[in-house]
């Protein structure tokens, strides 16, 4: 990505721009993102959106890193001291479309999820991020082994793709669902993680 006036790489006007194309993949789709849209939605002007992203498919990627930023420190934040199971649903649920900024991110994976099927071009940063996500469940799942409570017969390589098919199916499932199924949701994560890590 470009450097601007305010200096190379993220900046507080970039972050808006990319947090304004998130909220419209989240409102309205993937394929409304333009830079007319996102203008709109973050209250700059075109011509400001247009010089920090010079094309569409830049302001497309600025909001899937953006996304997977605001997730990963999400997930920091709500580790604490846990049970191991307890810290995996506590850090995990943060990855569900629950509301407010969550239902965004969730939304913007799913759509990319979606979007890089048909677009060669998506590939390979969606499929960065995926490994990002499934690497950083394999460490948990690791220290879940070295404490002994990964089910048997299973080891952190094993059981990280389980994991994340886990919040991946969830996640589809739910993403449109009423209000009130975001306890079932949080339930459901914690049945299946019953599945692969004991308490």
């Amino acid at each position: 990505m470009r450097g601007t006036a305010e200096g190379p790489g993220t900046t507080p006007t970039r972050e808006r721009i990319a947090e304004a194309a998130i909220r419209v993949i989240d409102r309205q789709g993937f394929d409304v993102v333009s830079v007319r849209s996102v203008a709109q939605e973050s209250g700059l002007s075109a011509g400001t959106v247009q010089y920090h992203f010079g094309s569409r498919r830049e302001l497309l990627l600025a909001a899937l890193d953006r996304s997977v930023e605001r997730q990963v420190q999400r997930v920091a934040q709500a580790r604490g001291v846990h049970t191991c199971r307890a810290s995996l649903t506590r850090t995990l649920r943060e990855l569900l479309p629950l509301d407010g900024v969550r239902h965004e991110d969730a939304a913007v994976w799913v759509s990319f999820g979606a979007a890089a099927s048909t677009r060669e071009w998506l590939v390979e940063p969606y499929w960065a991020h995926t490994e990002l996500f499934r690497s950083m469940v394999q460490e948990a799942l690791e220290r879940a082994a070295h404490e002994g409570r990964l089910r048997a017969g299973l080891t952190p390589g094993v059981a990280a793709p389980l994991v994340t098919a886990l919040v991946n199916g969830l996640t589809l499932d739910h993403l449109n669902a009423p209000g009130h199924v975001g306890v079932e949701m949080e339930a459901a994560l914690d049945r299946g993680l019953s599945l692969i890590v004991s308490d």
